[in-house]
């Protein structure tokens, strides 16, 4: 007997319909959490700043997000 590989065992459960995967799949999903849960996943979505952090400026404001919420806290911005 041949042990079976992952990718062999996950290609079976797909053509089986044991799980599925794709785009369909994921709006299948949502529909039964959000028929569930309710619209929790919904946000509106953040407004593009008007000119883009330089590569300093966004690891400076990741280094005080993650500093602020381990000594204070506090939820980051």
């Amino acid at each position: 007997m041949t042990p079976m590989t992952d990718a062999e065992r996950v290609l079976g459960q797909l053509k089986r319909g044991e799980v599925i995967a794709g785009a369909e799949a994921a709006r299948q999903i949502a529909a039964r959490h959000e028929a569930a849960y309710g619209d929790v996943w919904r946000r509106p979505a953040a407004a593009a700043p008007a000119v883009p952090p330089t590569p300093d400026a966004a690891w400076a404001d990741a280094m005080q997000s993650l500093t602020r919420t381990e000594t204070t806290g506090d939820l980051a911005a």
